[in-house]
C-alpha cells in the first residue's frame, strides 16, 4: 500500500525556480539555488533564515568543494564550471569566481541544469535544451578540473545519485521521463550498461532526485505537485509526499543530523493551469506556495550523504 504524507513549507521565498537543493553537514546548512534569478541560497534549519549571493549568470547545480581542495563551492554555469569561493558564507558579496572547465561553452541553445559529487569526489553536471525539445545536451564529469564527457543525446539532464553500495548510478533525462541505472564504477567514475529503472506513471515529469540508505529513490515532480518515493530495487511506488500549493516540484535532499529531514525545493507555474477567468481561485490555490522551500521529517529512513568535490 502506497503512504500518502506532506509536507510542510518552511521559507516562503517565492523562487522563479527553485533547485539544486544540498545538505552541508559540516556548516549545517542546506544551500540551494533559484536559476532565474541567479541566486545561491543557504538556509538555516536552526534559525529558519535564508541568505542569498547574486551569482553574475544562471546556475544549474551547486555543490561544496572540501575545504582540503580549496573550500567553497562547484557550480555549473551556462558554459562553464567555476569555483566560487565566498566570504563568510554567503553574507556579503565578497567573493571571486574561477573557471575550471568550459564545457559547451559556444552551445548557446543548452544551459548546464542539475548535478551532484559522485562518492569518488568527482563533479558530475548535466546540460539541457533551453527549448526542452532536442537531445542536443550532454553529460559531464570534472575530476581535478579535468573534463570528461559522459552522455550525449540528452534533452534535460536532470537527477543523478548513486547506492549505497558505489556500483550504480541512477539518472534522469526528464523528456524520457524516466530513471535509467548504470553500472558505476568508482575507481574510473567509468558508467555502462544503460538500463531503464521506472517509467513515471503517476503524472508530471522526473525531475531532481535523491537516495536513501535503503536505495530508495525520492524523485520532484515538476507538474506533478509530489515528490515519490520509488523503490530501486522493485521499480514500485512506496510513497507519495504532497507538497502543498505547488505544481513545479523541483529537487530534494536529506537534512539534519540524522539525515531524516527531506527538504523541496519548488518553482513558479510556467502558465496558468486554466486560462478561463473562472478558474482564477483554481490558479491561485495551486500555486499559493509556488517557490517556496518545504521540508517533511521522515523518521522510518535516512538519506545517504552529500559528497563533495575533491579535485
Amino acid at each position: 500500500m502506497t503512504a500518502k504524507l506532506e509536507a510542510e513549507p518552511v521559507l516562503l521565498a517565492g523562487a522563479s525556480l527553485g533547485e539544486g537543493a544540498i545538505w552541508d553537514d559540516e556548516k549545517r546548512l542546506l544551500y540551494w539555488i533559484d536559476i532565474n534569478n541567479c541566486l545561491l541560497n543557504s538556509f538555516n534549519p536552526e534559525t529558519n533564515t535564508n541568505k542569498s549571493l547574486k551569482l553574475p549568470a544562471k546556475p544549474g547545480c551547486v555543490v561544496r568543494r572540501a575545504t582540503a581542495c580549496g573550500g567553497g563551492f562547484i557550480l555549473g554555469l551556462p558554459g562553464e564550471f567555476v569555483h566560487l569561493k565566498v566570504v563568510d558564507d554567503l553574507s556579503d558579496n565578497i567573493h571571486t569566481i574561477t573557471v575550471l572547465a568550459r564545457p559547451e561553452e559556444n552551445i548557446v541553445a543548452n544551459r548546464m541544469n542539475d548535478g551532484k559529487c559522485d562518492p569518488a569526489g568527482r563533479f558530475w553536471c548535466g546540460s539541457m535544451d533551453l527549448s526542452y525539445n532536442h537531445p542536443s545536451a550532454n553529460l559531464w564529469m570534472l575530476d581535478h578540473n579535468k573534463l570528461s564527457h559522459m552522455l550525449s543525446d540528452v534533452t534535460i539532464s536532470n537527477g543523478i545519485v548513486w547506492n549505497h553500495a558505489h556500483d550504480t548510478m541512477y539518472y534522469i533525462d526528464t523528456a524520457t521521463n524516466r530513471v535509467d541505472a548504470f553500472d558505476y564504477d568508482k575507481e574510473s567514475g567509468a558508467i555502462s550498461e544503460r538500463r531503464p529503472l521506472v517509467t513515471n506513471v503517476w503524472g508530471g515529469y522526473f525531475d531532481g532526485m535523491t537516495i536513501d540508505s535503503d536505495d530508495n529513490l525520492y524523485i520532484a515532480i515538476w507538474g506533478g505537485s509530489a515528490v515519490q518515493k520509488i523503490s530501486s530495487a522493485t521499480g514500485k511506488l512506496i510513497a507519495t509526499i504532497a507538497v502543498p500549493g505547488v505544481v513545479n516540484v523541483t529537487s530534494c535532499a536529506f537534512a539534519g543530523d540524522k539525515l531524516q529531514d527531506l527538504y523541496i525545493t519548488s518553482a513558479q507555474l510556467e502558465k496558468p493551469i486554466s486560462d478561463a477567468p473562472e478558474h482564477a481561485d483554481v490558479n491561485a490555490r495551486a500555486n499559493a506556495n509556488a517557490g517556496a522551500l518545504f521540508k517533511i521529517h521522515l523518521s522510518d529512513c535516512q538519506g545517504l550523504p552529500a559528497y563533495q568535490y575533491l579535485g
